[in-house]
């Protein structure tokens, strides 16, 4: 029956006639219910239950059908509904064409075709689709498509804040020609460098803008057609419709020493430790934590004489896992437990607040820890932490950002809000120092880009039964951090031989288009 009147949504004028036929119906009811027969005494007529059953179910019937309607009218899945059944040469889809989304810069991701109501044109393919997502026929609409999808179609009326003069607009007045124009943060020439550096490996680049927390660059690899989502869905193998900068979870590695080192510098603790070859032992029936340094002197045959009494400088510069072991225990369970509040890791982070719902990341894994022993693993990156690329990203953009994590943004139109207070301004700035160190002489030095002052740390992520996650991030120049980026290659080995030189060049694209 609701395909039968799915033609009422053709204009605002349709529907206040729709509303007029149904007094019409409802006075039509009665009169055929309850005005007693010509032939029949006056004293005859009575209302009976049995009509008063029958008339009641029918008016209730008809006020359902125009209710379902009329609030279907805002409703994402109802407009699906008549996109792909109401056929009519009227239908509102085919009169309403649905609007443009465009980069920050005005460029367009995905445009109207006007003569198919699932038309749809995406002139940067792959490269863009995880962010944008795909408004497909068969396949329904995803991402940034199914966000706005009311605004875009032009069905974005809010029910809860709708007054007298709003609906007596949309009853009088036809229907928009098109829907409105959605315009995101990214920008497309990063995004689609970032893709291609990628070159189809397993993986996520994240690009923000440390003070105000914009997305540049929401980069998934390897990407798919958006219009071709089935091939994507059913490759279980590489699984390109998976997002992985937003919904993989990966262990951090040594990117998450950062945030021990702000947190032990905002609790006044900067000491220094004995790293010795043979490792750290946190407790009993605890494994041996080692540098990557002893592993390799070991597979060359050599014996590692290990780095001896180090500072906390030095331990970010050659990335030791047996100082920042020692710290972690140090620190103790209660200042660790509090991460999971500074750095949002908990939480899934929700970067695009639209009329249909939002988008967030999946929330990552950082336990509450009850013994100290287990925060030998946690501190170097491993054990049981899981996080996402782009909550990588936003706790490297608070050190670029004096300590402030803001709220990550893909919706151009939004005022920028702070997120949460990762460390304090002094702590940041020590930190910040440590990884501009990491690029001139430490695990990031073959970097380069003394120009562009950058400041990194590299992760290595041990993976079981599987080589190594690959991590890079960093921010840039040091002394007005403008952009940060971070780079995860599925199994890519070192951080500094497979995510690095991706970094580097995103960062040179950057500095060619003005940012740095």
């Amino acid at each position: 029956m609701n395909v039968s009147f799915a033609f009422v949504f053709s204009s605002g004028g349709a529907v206040a006639l729709q509303i007029c036929f149904l007094v019409f119906l409802v006075f039509a009811t009665f009169a055929v219910f309850f005005s007693p027969s010509p032939a029949a005494p006056a004293k005859a007529t009575r209302y009976t239950p049995l009509r008063l059953i029958f008339a009641t179910a029918f008016v209730a019937i008809l006020i359902y059908q125009m209710l379902w309607q009329i609030y279907g009218y805002t409703k994402p899945e109802f407009m699906k509904f008549l996109r792909r059944y109401n056929r009519r040469s009227n239908a509102a889809d085919i009169q309403t064409q649905r609007g443009p989304i465009f980069d920050r810069n005005g460029l367009v991701l995905a445009a109207p075709v006007a003569t198919d109501v699932w038309g749809r044109r995406y002139p940067f393919g792959a490269s863009v689709v995880h962010p944008l997502g795909y408004f497909h026929s068969r396949y329904g609409i995803t991402g940034v498509e199914r966000i706005f999808d009311p605004r875009l179609s032009g069905y974005d009326m809010n029910f809860e804040k709708t007054s007298f003069q709003d609906w007596k607009e949309m009853l009088l007045t036809p229907q928009a020609k098109e829907g409105k124009p959605v315009r995101l943060t990214l920008d497309i020439r990063l995004q689609q460098r970032a893709y291609e550096l990628m070159a189809g490996r397993k993986g996520a680049v994240v690009i923000l803008v440390p003070a105000t927390g914009e997305i540049l660059a929401l980069v998934s690899s390897p990407g798919f057609d958006p219009f071709c989502p089935e091939v994507a869905l059913r490759d279980e193998e590489t699984k390109p419709a998976f997002n992985r900068a937003t919904l993989g979870l990966y262990p951090p590695g040594s990117t998450f020493k950062l945030v021990v080192a702000a947190l032990a510098l905002d609790r006044g603790m900067a000491p220094k430790y004995n790293c010795p070859a043979g490792g750290y032992i946190a407790g009993p029936h605890t494994p041996a934590i080692r540098d990557s340094e002893y592993y390799a002197y070991k597979r060359a045959g050599a014996v590692w004489p290990g780095w001896g009494e180090m500072s906390m400088a030095d331990a970010v510069v050659h990335s030791s896992n047996v100082y920042f072991a020692q710290l972690g225990v140090k620190l103790g369970t209660e200042p660790f437990n509090e991460l999971g509040i500074k750095t949002q890791i908990r939480k899934p982070l929700v970067y695009l607040q639209g009329e249909s719902g939002s988008l967030r990341t999946s929330a990552g894994n950082l336990p509450e820890v009850e013994y100290r022993r287990v925060l030998a693993q946690l501190c170097i990156g491993q054990g049981r932490l899981l996080v996402t690329p782009l909550h990588v990203a936003c706790y490297t953009a608070a050190l670029a950002n004096q300590g402030l994590m803001m709220q990550p943004q893909l919706d151009a139109d939004v005022p920028h809000e702070p997120m949460s207070r990762l460390c304090t301004a002094r702590s940041a700035n020590r930190v910040k120092g440590f990884m501009a160190q990491v690029v001139t002489r430490g695990t990031g030095k073959t970097l380069g880009l003394p120009e562009l002052e950058v400041c990194g740390k590299t992760g290595t992520a041990q993976v079981p039964r599987a080589p190594d996650h690959a991590w890079f991030t960093c921010f840039a120049p040091r002394t007005a951090p403008k952009v940060a980026v971070t780079v995860l290659v599925e199994n890519g080995g070192f951080g500094a031989k497979s995510a690095m030189p991706v970094a580097r060049d995103v960062l040179l694209e950057c500095h060619k288009l003005g940012y740095l």
